[in-house]
């Protein structure tokens, strides 16, 4: 009896492993892989980059750059008067970590080495973009949380000039990923470039400059900068520049455009700021980044802050908004312009003495982004003329104009690096921004901070300070990242 018990259960056993075995075959979809393939997870990661960029980035940016201000018809908010609280980052860091950030990683762990190049130069990208605006952040441990990798739930947060350091070998070594691989590997999948591997070099290389260049007021990147200036291709024309484009049709529509029309609609309008700033210096552009006021036919504008204290009756039309050059349903999202990155060589020449010339480089710079909202290269070169650039005057004055005219050309294109270079041109020797007599940035009505201060970071999710447990306490947005002097 207990043989044929035994039996009997070994039997069962093996029925039921044999079973398992065929039902497991029959449950898979000969049409439908059931893992992910790298063409899919690169164009995924790629989308969310777009959004955590163009919807959660920049629309406070926007504000605190001083491109535009709150406008009428809807009670002014949290962040026209300097005020923000954790959970105004929630969706933006999950869309970061847990997705744009996990499919890079996804990426960079693939066998071909056109998809761990890019993985490890949009990763370096991710990671500098959430230290300009956070300061310390999870970063050696953030992508760890897979059984094979530890499982760390709780990453603990890396000091930022630790995380910048470690950011140019993360881009080398994409670098060297691309070098290895083949023309062809990867093709429309890559809404970047579609698999153009010498344009994903000239972005990488153009990135290190920003993050090296990033670092200028507070170290001495002089060697570093010169290297790279004479041996790599940069991004030069907008057409080798990393744009995501967007069609306009329903699912495929610029995400900030997106958000504000799927909600009570871009209430938003020109800030004086910036218009005091065109109109000083008598530049065409104004008309290319706002549209007229409709109910004037010309362009205005309101202080920060000021629609707190308009009439009930003034309507939005009263005032300028966004062009269709800065604002509109199939604008591309800008990863780095043209003009972004020689404005950075004019920069570099000017502090370092690198083989560009600094003059050409600020030229080069404007024009491009004169072409780029509809002006001629006669145009650029009239205004660029006006501005007194001197290569033999002191640094201070190079770099206002440097600082200015840069801050200008992100102007509802890339909101998010206008506000960040805004607080690192800004210093104490140079407060081109913030100087409560001449700088540019004025105090909104009702500001939290006072008058003449202005906001220097982020703070922290909610959700991140409540769920991990490694999270430093919550800090204040006049917290400065390193780089900021």
């Amino acid at each position: 009896m207990k043989s044929i018990y035994k039996f009997g259960i070994l039997f069962i056993a093996l029925f039921a492993f044999s079973c398992s075995e065929k039902l497991e075959e029959l449950n898979i979809d000969p049409d439908s892989s059931p893992t992910a393939r790298p063409q899919e997870v690169l164009t995924s990661a790629q989308g969310y980059i777009s959004w955590v960029v163009e919807s959660q980035f920049s629309e406070r940016s926007a504000l605190w750059g001083q491109y535009w201000a709150w406008g009428p018809g809807v009670a002014i908010g949290d962040a026209g008067r300097y005020i923000m609280n954790g959970a105004s980052a929630n969706n933006l860091w999950s869309r970061a970590y847990a997705n744009a950030l996990t499919d890079l990683q996804y990426l960079v762990r693939s066998e071909d080495p056109a998809f761990v190049g890019m993985g490890k130069i949009l990763q370096a990208y991710t990671f500098q973009m959430l230290v300009d605006f956070f300061g310390d952040i999870p970063f050696s441990e953030a992508l760890k949380g897979e059984i094979d990798d530890g499982s760390v739930l709780a990453p603990s947060y890396d000091d930022d000039a630790s995380i910048y350091a470690a950011l140019i070998p993360l881009v080398d070594e994409g670098i060297e990923q691309l070098n290895a691989a083949s023309a062809g590997d990867v093709g429309s999948e890559d809404l970047i470039y579609g698999g153009d591997l010498d344009s994903w070099t000239r972005f990488a290389n153009s990135l290190k400059l920003r993050i090296l260049m990033r670092q200028s007021a507070v170290s001495d990147m002089g060697g570093a900068v010169t290297s790279l200036i004479n041996s790599a291709t940069f991004v030069e024309s907008t057409a080798e520049a990393p744009f995501i484009e967007f069609l306009g049709d329903a699912g495929n529509e610029n995400p900030m455009f997106a958000d504000f029309e799927s909600g009570v609609a871009n209430f938003y309008v020109a800030s004086n700021s910036s218009l005091n700033v065109l109109r000083e210096l008598s530049d065409p552009r104004i008309d290319k980044i706002y549209d007229p006021a409709p109910n004037s036919g010309t362009v205005e504008g309101l202080d920060q802050g000021a629609a707190a204290d308009l009439p009930n009756t003034i309507p939005v039309e009263d005032f300028s908004q966004g062009s269709k050059i800065t604002y509109a349903v199939d604008n591309p999202v800008i990863l780095m312009s043209d003009w972004e990155v020689w404005f950075l060589r004019a920069e570099a020449a000017a502090r370092y003495g690198t083989s560009d010339d600094e003059s050409e480089a600020l030229s080069n710079a404007i024009t491009s982004h004169f072409n780029y909202v509809g002006l001629d290269d006669a145009a650029a070169s009239s205004y660029i003329s006006t501005l007194g650039y001197d290569a033999g005057s002191g640094l201070n004055d190079k770099i206002s104009i440097i600082g200015v005219q840069k801050w200008i050309s992100m102007n509802g294109l890339q909101e998010p690096e206008g506000w960040t270079e805004a607080r690192r041109f800004d210093t104490p020797d140079n407060p081109i921004f913030t100087d409560p007599a001449s700088g540019i940035f004025q105090t909104p009505t009702a500001s939290s901070l006072g008058q003449g201060v202005h906001p220097s970071s982020w703070v922290y999710p909610a959700t991140e300070i409540s769920l991990n447990s490694n999270s430093p306490s919550q800090k204040s947005i006049m917290d400065k990242v390193f780089w900021d002097n």
